[in-house]
Protein backbone atom coordinates (compact mmCIF):
# COMPACT_ATOMS: atom_id res chain seq x y z
CA UNK A 1 0.00 0.00 0.00
CA UNK A 2 1.00 3.20 -1.17
CA UNK A 3 0.53 5.15 2.11
CA UNK A 4 2.53 3.02 4.19
CA UNK A 5 6.45 3.58 4.30
CA UNK A 6 8.83 5.65 6.57
CA UNK A 7 10.84 9.03 5.05
CA UNK A 8 14.07 9.03 6.71
CA UNK A 9 17.04 11.77 5.92
CA UNK A 10 20.56 10.69 4.27
CA UNK A 11 23.75 11.90 6.53
CA UNK A 12 26.67 13.08 5.86
CA UNK A 13 30.12 13.21 7.35
CA UNK A 14 32.06 16.74 7.66
CA UNK A 15 36.03 16.23 8.54
CA UNK A 16 36.05 19.05 10.88
CA UNK A 17 37.78 18.97 14.37
CA UNK A 18 36.03 21.74 15.87
CA UNK A 19 32.63 20.23 14.81
CA UNK A 20 33.57 17.30 15.84
CA UNK A 21 34.37 18.53 19.86
CA UNK A 22 31.27 20.93 19.97
CA UNK A 23 29.00 17.45 18.67
CA UNK A 24 30.83 14.94 21.35
CA UNK A 25 30.59 17.43 24.02
CA UNK A 26 27.56 18.26 23.76
CA UNK A 27 26.27 14.97 23.40
CA UNK A 28 28.59 13.98 26.74
CA UNK A 29 26.85 16.86 28.69
CA UNK A 30 23.43 15.76 27.40
CA UNK A 31 24.30 11.95 29.09
CA UNK A 32 26.01 14.04 31.97
CA UNK A 33 22.61 15.76 32.46
CA UNK A 34 20.07 12.64 31.91
CA UNK A 35 22.08 10.90 34.73
CA UNK A 36 21.96 13.74 37.28
CA UNK A 37 18.00 14.64 36.45
CA UNK A 38 16.72 10.91 36.82
CA UNK A 39 19.07 9.20 39.12
CA UNK A 40 20.93 12.23 41.27
CA UNK A 41 17.66 13.91 41.40
CA UNK A 42 15.13 11.37 41.01
CA UNK A 43 13.39 12.30 37.96
CA UNK A 44 11.16 9.06 37.74
CA UNK A 45 9.62 10.12 40.98
CA UNK A 46 6.59 12.35 41.28
CA UNK A 47 7.09 14.75 44.42
CA UNK A 48 5.04 16.59 45.91
CA UNK A 49 6.36 19.97 47.74
CA UNK A 50 2.88 20.54 49.39
CA UNK A 51 1.43 18.03 50.82
CA UNK A 52 -1.69 18.20 53.05
CA UNK A 53 -2.11 18.16 57.02
CA UNK A 54 -3.08 19.12 60.17
CA UNK A 55 -0.95 20.21 63.80
CA UNK A 56 -1.88 20.20 67.11
CA UNK A 57 -1.01 22.05 70.10
CA UNK A 58 -1.53 21.30 73.40
CA UNK A 59 -0.11 23.27 76.24
CA UNK A 60 2.03 21.53 78.81
CA UNK A 61 3.09 22.70 82.07
CA UNK A 62 6.67 25.01 83.22
CA UNK A 63 9.29 22.41 84.08
CA UNK A 64 10.65 24.42 87.39
CA UNK A 65 13.63 22.08 87.46
CA UNK A 66 14.99 23.32 84.23
CA UNK A 67 17.83 26.02 85.37
CA UNK A 68 17.30 29.40 83.61
CA UNK A 69 18.78 32.35 85.34
CA UNK A 70 16.12 34.91 86.07
CA UNK A 71 17.89 37.31 88.02
CA UNK A 72 18.84 39.67 85.98
CA UNK A 73 15.12 40.82 85.23
CA UNK A 74 13.02 38.95 88.17
CA UNK A 75 12.52 41.00 91.06
CA UNK A 76 10.48 39.67 93.58
CA UNK A 77 11.07 42.10 96.89
CA UNK A 78 8.30 44.56 97.93
CA UNK A 79 10.34 47.57 96.67
CA UNK A 80 10.03 46.18 93.18
CA UNK A 81 8.89 47.82 90.25
CA UNK A 82 8.29 45.37 88.22
CA UNK A 83 8.19 42.46 89.83
CA UNK A 84 8.06 38.30 88.45
CA UNK A 85 5.90 35.49 89.00
CA UNK A 86 5.83 31.66 88.56
CA UNK A 87 2.60 31.42 85.96
CA UNK A 88 0.98 28.05 85.44
CA UNK A 89 1.39 26.69 81.73
CA UNK A 90 -2.00 27.07 81.15
CA UNK A 91 -2.30 30.27 81.64
CA UNK A 92 1.33 31.15 79.97
CA UNK A 93 0.66 29.69 76.80
CA UNK A 94 -2.52 31.68 75.10
CA UNK A 95 -4.27 31.97 73.17
CA UNK A 96 -3.50 28.83 71.90
CA UNK A 97 -5.00 28.00 68.27
CA UNK A 98 -4.64 24.87 66.16
CA UNK A 99 -1.49 25.81 64.61
CA UNK A 100 -0.14 28.48 66.66
CA UNK A 101 0.50 29.46 70.25
CA UNK A 102 2.13 32.68 72.19
CA UNK A 103 3.96 32.26 75.11
CA UNK A 104 3.35 35.10 77.11
CA UNK A 105 7.34 36.87 79.05
CA UNK A 106 5.78 40.02 79.69
CA UNK A 107 2.31 41.45 80.96
CA UNK A 108 0.57 44.73 81.18
CA UNK A 109 -2.94 44.94 83.27
CA UNK A 110 -5.02 47.54 84.12
CA UNK A 111 -8.83 47.37 85.60
CA UNK A 112 -11.21 48.91 83.45
CA UNK A 113 -15.25 49.84 84.03
CA UNK A 114 -17.67 50.28 81.29
CA UNK A 115 -20.79 51.65 82.43
CA UNK A 116 -24.40 51.65 79.85
CA UNK A 117 -23.65 53.46 76.97
CA UNK A 118 -20.22 51.74 76.70
CA UNK A 119 -18.60 54.80 78.42
CA UNK A 120 -15.00 53.05 79.81
CA UNK A 121 -13.05 53.93 83.06
CA UNK A 122 -9.86 52.80 83.61
CA UNK A 123 -7.58 52.77 86.86
CA UNK A 124 -5.39 54.98 86.80
CA UNK A 125 -2.39 52.23 87.45
CA UNK A 126 -1.53 49.44 85.51
CA UNK A 127 0.43 47.16 87.04
CA UNK A 128 3.42 45.76 84.97
CA UNK A 129 5.52 42.14 85.55
CA UNK A 130 7.12 39.15 84.30
CA UNK A 131 6.74 35.60 83.61
CA UNK A 132 9.22 33.58 85.35
CA UNK A 133 11.46 31.07 83.17
CA UNK A 134 9.23 30.92 80.40
CA UNK A 135 11.70 29.52 78.40
CA UNK A 136 11.32 26.13 80.13
CA UNK A 137 7.48 25.98 79.02
CA UNK A 138 6.49 22.67 77.15
CA UNK A 139 4.11 22.71 74.22
CA UNK A 140 3.07 19.41 72.93
CA UNK A 141 3.03 18.96 68.83
CA UNK A 142 0.82 16.52 67.16
CA UNK A 143 0.94 16.55 63.67
CA UNK A 144 -0.01 14.32 60.09
CA UNK A 145 0.38 14.59 56.73
CA UNK A 146 -1.26 13.37 53.30
CA UNK A 147 0.35 13.68 50.11
CA UNK A 148 -2.14 15.04 47.68
CA UNK A 149 0.03 13.03 44.69
CA UNK A 150 0.21 9.63 46.17
CA UNK A 151 -1.17 7.64 48.95
CA UNK A 152 1.73 8.44 51.28
CA UNK A 153 0.32 9.46 54.77
CA UNK A 154 1.52 9.26 58.50
CA UNK A 155 1.73 11.23 61.68
CA UNK A 156 4.53 12.04 64.20
CA UNK A 157 3.55 8.66 65.74
CA UNK A 158 4.40 6.68 62.93
CA UNK A 159 7.47 8.36 61.89
CA UNK A 160 10.88 9.59 63.03
CA UNK A 161 11.92 13.25 63.46
CA UNK A 162 14.29 15.63 64.58
CA UNK A 163 14.66 19.20 65.79
CA UNK A 164 17.75 21.36 63.45
CA UNK A 165 19.22 24.40 64.27
CA UNK A 166 20.16 27.16 62.35
CA UNK A 167 23.72 25.38 61.43
CA UNK A 168 22.00 22.04 60.68
CA UNK A 169 23.19 20.54 64.00
CA UNK A 170 20.36 18.09 65.44
CA UNK A 171 19.17 19.69 69.15
CA UNK A 172 16.48 16.73 69.66
CA UNK A 173 15.17 13.69 67.86
CA UNK A 174 12.12 12.20 68.28
CA UNK A 175 11.48 8.62 67.94
CA UNK A 176 8.91 7.69 70.49
CA UNK A 177 5.64 6.47 68.79
CA UNK A 178 3.35 6.62 71.88
CA UNK A 179 3.34 10.23 72.64
CA UNK A 180 3.16 13.43 71.48
CA UNK A 181 6.61 15.70 70.69
CA UNK A 182 7.47 18.22 73.57
CA UNK A 183 9.24 21.56 72.28
CA UNK A 184 10.13 23.34 74.99
CA UNK A 185 10.09 27.32 74.06
CA UNK A 186 14.34 27.37 74.91
CA UNK A 187 14.25 24.36 72.38
CA UNK A 188 12.50 26.63 69.65
CA UNK A 189 15.26 29.80 70.57
CA UNK A 190 17.98 27.38 70.21
CA UNK A 191 16.97 26.41 66.71
CA UNK A 192 15.78 30.13 65.63
CA UNK A 193 19.93 30.96 65.69
CA UNK A 194 18.84 33.64 68.45
CA UNK A 195 20.56 33.61 71.89
CA UNK A 196 18.43 34.13 74.38
CA UNK A 197 15.28 36.49 74.66
CA UNK A 198 17.31 39.00 76.30
CA UNK A 199 18.81 40.09 73.18
CA UNK A 200 17.67 43.68 71.94
CA UNK A 201 14.61 43.50 70.02
CA UNK A 202 15.60 44.94 66.26
CA UNK A 203 11.45 45.93 66.18
CA UNK A 204 11.37 49.25 64.52
CA UNK A 205 9.13 50.85 67.78
CA UNK A 206 11.73 48.50 70.31
CA UNK A 207 13.33 51.10 71.93
CA UNK A 208 16.09 48.97 73.08
CA UNK A 209 14.11 46.81 74.89
CA UNK A 210 14.58 43.43 75.09
CA UNK A 211 12.72 40.47 73.34
CA UNK A 212 11.33 39.29 76.52
CA UNK A 213 9.66 42.88 76.77
CA UNK A 214 8.47 43.31 73.03
CA UNK A 215 7.70 39.75 72.16
CA UNK A 216 8.64 38.00 68.24
CA UNK A 217 7.19 36.00 65.44
CA UNK A 218 8.72 32.32 65.36
CA UNK A 219 8.12 30.11 62.34
CA UNK A 220 8.54 26.76 63.18
CA UNK A 221 8.56 24.55 59.56
CA UNK A 222 7.50 20.53 59.68
CA UNK A 223 8.86 19.38 56.27
CA UNK A 224 8.21 15.84 55.55
CA UNK A 225 10.25 13.55 53.09
CA UNK A 226 11.06 10.17 52.19
CA UNK A 227 13.47 11.09 49.04
CA UNK A 228 16.30 12.52 50.81
CA UNK A 229 17.77 9.89 52.54
CA UNK A 230 18.83 7.63 49.54
CA UNK A 231 20.48 7.20 46.38
CA UNK A 232 17.47 5.36 44.17
CA UNK A 233 13.67 5.35 45.49
CA UNK A 234 12.35 6.30 48.85
CA UNK A 235 12.60 5.72 52.45
CA UNK A 236 10.52 5.50 55.43
CA UNK A 237 8.80 9.32 56.22
CA UNK A 238 10.30 11.30 58.33
CA UNK A 239 10.19 14.96 59.39
CA UNK A 240 12.32 18.02 60.68
CA UNK A 241 11.25 20.65 62.67
CA UNK A 242 13.32 23.99 61.69
CA UNK A 243 12.85 27.19 63.02
CA UNK A 244 12.77 30.68 61.76
CA UNK A 245 12.33 34.10 63.48
CA UNK A 246 10.70 36.87 61.63
CA UNK A 247 12.72 39.73 61.91
CA UNK A 248 11.47 43.48 63.17
CA UNK A 249 8.61 41.37 64.19
CA UNK A 250 7.52 42.50 67.63
CA UNK A 251 3.93 40.57 69.05
CA UNK A 252 1.29 42.29 71.71
CA UNK A 253 -2.08 40.20 72.62
CA UNK A 254 -5.04 41.67 74.23
CA UNK A 255 -6.70 39.77 76.52
CA UNK A 256 -9.74 40.50 78.19
CA UNK A 257 -10.60 39.21 81.11
CA UNK A 258 -14.42 39.83 82.97
CA UNK A 259 -14.81 40.61 86.45
CA UNK A 260 -17.90 40.04 88.88
CA UNK A 261 -19.98 43.36 89.08
CA UNK A 262 -20.38 44.12 92.92
CA UNK A 263 -24.37 44.57 92.24
CA UNK A 264 -24.23 40.94 90.79
CA UNK A 265 -21.79 39.92 93.69
CA UNK A 266 -24.03 41.04 96.54
CA UNK A 267 -27.26 39.69 94.71
CA UNK A 268 -28.68 36.72 96.55
CA UNK A 269 -29.66 35.26 92.96
CA UNK A 270 -26.96 32.84 91.57
CA UNK A 271 -24.54 34.37 89.57
CA UNK A 272 -25.62 31.93 86.23
CA UNK A 273 -29.40 33.18 86.24
CA UNK A 274 -28.30 36.80 85.53
CA UNK A 275 -29.47 37.52 82.29
CA UNK A 276 -28.03 39.99 79.75
CA UNK A 277 -30.30 42.24 80.04
CA UNK A 278 -28.90 42.75 84.06
CA UNK A 279 -25.34 42.55 82.45
CA UNK A 280 -25.75 45.34 79.95
CA UNK A 281 -27.72 47.58 82.13
CA UNK A 282 -25.13 47.74 84.66
CA UNK A 283 -21.87 48.63 84.80
CA UNK A 284 -19.02 45.74 84.25
CA UNK A 285 -15.88 45.33 85.23
CA UNK A 286 -13.19 43.52 83.05
CA UNK A 287 -9.46 43.22 83.53
CA UNK A 288 -7.39 44.40 79.92
CA UNK A 289 -4.19 42.52 80.30
CA UNK A 290 -1.82 43.13 77.72
CA UNK A 291 0.35 40.38 77.05
CA UNK A 292 3.83 40.63 75.43
CA UNK A 293 5.73 37.05 74.24
CA UNK A 294 6.98 34.95 71.80
CA UNK A 295 4.37 33.72 68.90
CA UNK A 296 5.06 30.30 67.52
CA UNK A 297 3.40 30.06 64.10
CA UNK A 298 3.69 25.97 63.26
CA UNK A 299 3.38 25.74 59.16
CA UNK A 300 3.58 22.15 56.68
CA UNK A 301 6.12 21.76 53.69
CA UNK A 302 7.79 18.38 52.36
CA UNK A 303 9.27 16.38 49.54
CA UNK A 304 7.05 13.36 49.26
CA UNK A 305 7.53 11.20 46.06
CA UNK A 306 6.30 8.31 44.37
CA UNK A 307 7.44 6.45 40.99
CA UNK A 308 5.71 7.73 38.17
CA UNK A 309 6.26 6.31 34.75
CA UNK A 310 5.35 9.47 32.57
CA UNK A 311 7.83 11.36 34.61
CA UNK A 312 10.54 9.10 33.78
CA UNK A 313 9.59 9.35 30.09
CA UNK A 314 9.87 13.08 30.39
CA UNK A 315 13.05 13.12 31.65
CA UNK A 316 13.59 11.15 28.58
CA UNK A 317 11.77 13.07 26.07
CA UNK A 318 13.92 16.13 27.32
CA UNK A 319 17.32 14.33 26.75
CA UNK A 320 16.18 13.32 23.49
CA UNK A 321 14.79 16.48 22.46
CA UNK A 322 18.33 17.98 23.53
CA UNK A 323 20.65 15.92 21.48
CA UNK A 324 18.22 16.85 18.56
CA UNK A 325 19.00 20.53 19.43
CA UNK A 326 22.75 19.97 19.03
CA UNK A 327 22.58 17.95 16.13
CA UNK A 328 20.28 21.44 14.53
CA UNK A 329 22.54 23.81 15.97
CA UNK A 330 25.58 21.92 14.63
CA UNK A 331 24.00 21.57 10.75
CA UNK A 332 23.31 25.68 11.06
CA UNK A 333 26.66 26.62 12.09
CA UNK A 334 28.56 24.03 9.47
CA UNK A 335 26.05 25.48 6.50
CA UNK A 336 25.95 28.94 7.37
CA UNK A 337 28.45 29.88 9.92
CA UNK A 338 31.78 28.13 9.15
CA UNK A 339 34.13 30.14 5.99
CA UNK A 340 33.22 26.74 4.21
CA UNK A 341 29.83 26.68 4.69
CA UNK A 342 29.01 28.01 0.94
CA UNK A 343 31.30 24.32 -0.48
CA UNK A 344 29.53 22.60 2.54
CA UNK A 345 26.37 23.17 0.98
CA UNK A 346 26.72 22.83 -2.61
CA UNK A 347 28.61 19.60 -2.11
CA UNK A 348 26.06 17.91 0.66
CA UNK A 349 22.86 19.21 -0.90
CA UNK A 350 24.06 17.46 -4.48
CA UNK A 351 25.93 14.71 -3.34
CA UNK A 352 24.31 10.74 -2.59
CA UNK A 353 24.24 8.96 0.38
CA UNK A 354 26.81 8.04 3.00
CA UNK A 355 29.58 10.67 0.58
CA UNK A 356 32.06 12.19 3.56
CA UNK A 357 32.71 16.00 2.74
CA UNK A 358 36.44 16.72 3.63
CA UNK A 359 36.85 20.78 2.86
CA UNK A 360 41.28 19.78 3.68
CA UNK A 361 41.77 18.07 0.09
CA UNK A 362 42.77 20.51 -2.30
CA UNK A 363 40.11 19.08 -4.64
CA UNK A 364 36.78 17.74 -4.25
CA UNK A 365 36.96 14.34 -2.90
CA UNK A 366 33.79 11.78 -2.57
CA UNK A 367 34.12 8.70 -1.27
CA UNK A 368 31.29 6.47 -1.71
CA UNK A 369 30.51 3.95 1.51
CA UNK A 370 30.23 0.26 0.08
CA UNK A 371 26.82 -0.52 0.18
Amino acid sequence: MFFLYYTTFKYSTIKDKYLGVYYYAGIASVVLYSILTIFINKGYLQIDHAPHGSVTLISDSVDTNVSISSSHYCCKGASCKVKCFLIDGKELAWPLDKDSVTISSFFKERYQTIHPGLTITESSQETQYYSEKPEAMDIKVEHSVHSRKSTTTGTQRTMQGRLLAHNGTVIKQFNSFERADRLSLMDIIEASGMGSLDETSDSPNGNNKAFRRKGCLMIVNIFYQNILSSVFGTTPLTYTYTVERVPYTPHRTEEIIPMVTPSVWNSKVPLNSVTAEERYTNPQHRLLRKRYGVHIKFVQSGAIGQFSFSHLLQCLATSMSLITLITTVGDIIALYLLPQSAYYRQVIYGMQEGDIVDHTQSEIELQKKAE
